[in-house]
This record gives C-alpha cells, sequence and structure tokens, in this order.
C-alpha cells in the first residue's frame, strides 16, 4: 500500500512538474504574441509584411534570450536565501566585482551585435521607417516590462513586510 501511495505521489509531482514546464512556455509564447500584435500596430505593419516578419521576429527573440540569459527565479527562494545572497554581493571582492560588469558589458555588446545583424534582416521585409521605429518600439516594451516587474517586486516586499500590513 505504501508503495502504490509512493509511486502516486511521485506520479503527481512529475505531472505537477511538466505542467509548470508548459505554463512556462505558454506565457512565453503568450508574451511574445503580444509583443508581435505591439510593433504589428506600432509599425502598421500589412499582413503581407506580418507573415514575413513573425517568423525573423521569433529568431531575432530568441537569439536576445540567449545572449541576456534566462530571467532569475528570485521569488522561488526561501526568505533565508535571499537574505544569504544579498549578503554574498555585499562581501564580493573588488576583483568579482569587476569580473560581474565585465560580463553584463560583455553580454550588452553581444546583444548590440545581434540588433545590429537584425537591422538587414528586417529591412527585407519593413520599411527603413519601420526598421528605425522597431528598435524604439522594442525598447518601449522592455521598459514597460521592468517597470511593471519592479512594481510587483515591490508590491511582494510591501505584503511580506509586518510594516505595511494593516492590522485587521
Amino acid at each position: 500500500m505504501k508503495q502504490i501511495v509512493t509511486v502516486m505521489m511521485l506520479m503527481l509531482a512529475a505531472l505537477t512538474a511538466t505542467a509548470q514546464d508548459n505554463k512556462g512556455e505558454a506565457l512565453n509564447e503568450e508574451y511574445f504574441n503580444a509583443k508581435v500584435r505591439e510593433m504589428v500596430y506600432r509599425l502598421n505593419i500589412t499582413d503581407e509584411q506580418k507573415a514575413k516578419f513573425v517568423p525573423i521576429y521569433r529568431r531575432y527573440c530568441e537569439e536576445m534570450r540567449s545572449v541576456m540569459g534566462p530571467r532569475k527565479k528570485r521569488d522561488a527562494k526561501s526568505k533565508d536565501q535571499r537574505a544569504t545572497g544579498e549578503q554574498q554581493r555585499k562581501q564580493l571582492t573588488d576583483e568579482e566585482k569587476l569580473a560581474r560588469t565585465k560580463q553584463r558589458m560583455e553580454r550588452q555588446q553581444q546583444a548590440q551585435t545581434i540588433r545590429l545583424k537584425y537591422v538587414d534582416e528586417f529591412a527585407k521585409v519593413l520599411s527603413a521607417h519601420q526598421v528605425s521605429k522597431f528598435y524604439e518600439v522594442e525598447d518601449r516594451i522592455q521598459k514597460k516590462l521592468m517597470q511593471r516587474r519592479q512594481h510587483h517586486r515591490a508590491n511582494k516586499r510591501d505584503r511580506r513586510n509586518p510594516r505595511y500590513q494593516s492590522a485587521s
């Protein structure tokens, strides 16, 4: 009986993990589709252009994601793990701080190389005006996303901090 329960628990855990992975992929696809809709609207892309634009834009996004790396899942860490991570950051040596700065700048340089490469790719489908406006719209989307993440993090901090909780 214990073996059956154990096997069922393992199967449930595996299904839950798979569902979470699928949920993450679905969210990424939903986010990508929202970005495409924004681009189509802001750049006045025709249906013919859209059919050619989307595959190029998908490759562009994948390359940028591979260079910039996956988003860190800070929220999944426990409070103690976050505290030790903050302490570790504060205790970095000067050499480690310089190395991190250099790594960040190298990632930014790689991202810029990808942007330059895709100017010609997008120019095959979009007009020069649309291409120049594309990067402005892309920057706006990224800034909005960062603001929402920061706002979300601030709200989470407020909810966890007893000072900000009302005495209900």
